[in-house]
């Protein structure tokens, strides 16, 4: 039994780094944003994020017997700079209104340029989002993007369909280097590969 409490806790903390930090509220030059706050509100307080993304979630409700409705829910990300001194926000919207704040990584300079080098020697890794990775390596040579849906119940009487956006970003530094591809499930990057020598 102790081992496997031990075990229990060393995969815990392996797995921290992993697991999304949460915030109560946002506080910007306009007020304070939280949860429950309509869009027009996290403009007015905040201004425009530095990047957005969006996806649907799609909800089916059973009311009886072949009657129920169909629930679809847009689910916005939007995220904000304040600099490399402190976390960038991640404001999630469901359908117009806050519904979470997230805590990200280490912003950045907005005056810095980014490199697409190999990245400038900044190291990208699974989790990052994709403002992280325009800052550390620029626009990609390539982009393509498809949707996947799964499928879940939720308890007894609420099915859930779930669109997940996939992306590959491809970057081509040359034809003395591989090409690497980072795939982005949902706004975050999911997967790292190397391909042939660019071009």
């Amino acid at each position: 039994m102790k081992k496997t409490v031990v075990l229990f806790g060393f995969l815990q903390l392996i797995a921290m780094p992993y697991f999304d930090t949460y915030a109560i509220a946002l506080d910007c030059s306009g007020g304070i944003i939280s949860a429950g706050d309509s869009r027009f509100d996290l403009l007015k307080k905040c201004g425009e994020p530095d990047f957005k993304d969006s996806h649907d979630e799609e909800f089916f409700e059973s009311f009886s017997r072949g009657v129920g409705r169909k629930i679809i829910i847009t689910v916005e990300e939007w995220t904000y700079n304040f600099g490399p001194r402190q976390f960038m926000r991640i404001v999630v919207l469901k359908n117009g209104k806050v519904a979470d704040i997230r805590v990200g990584n280490y912003g950045y300079s907005k005056d810095a340029k980014s490199d697409q080098r190999e990245c400038g020697g900044r190291i990208v890794v699974i989790g990052d989002l994709k403002s992280d990775v325009l800052m550390k390596c620029g626009e990609p040579a390539l982009k393509d993007a498809h949707q996947e849906e799964f499928g879940e119940r939720v308890g007894n009487e609420l099915g859930q369909k779930v669109y997940v956006t996939l992306e590959e970003w491809t970057y081509n530094y040359g034809p003395n280097r591989f090409v690497r591809i980072f795939t982005f499930t949902n706004g975050k990057v999911s997967d790292i590969k190397t391909g042939r020598y660019g071009f």
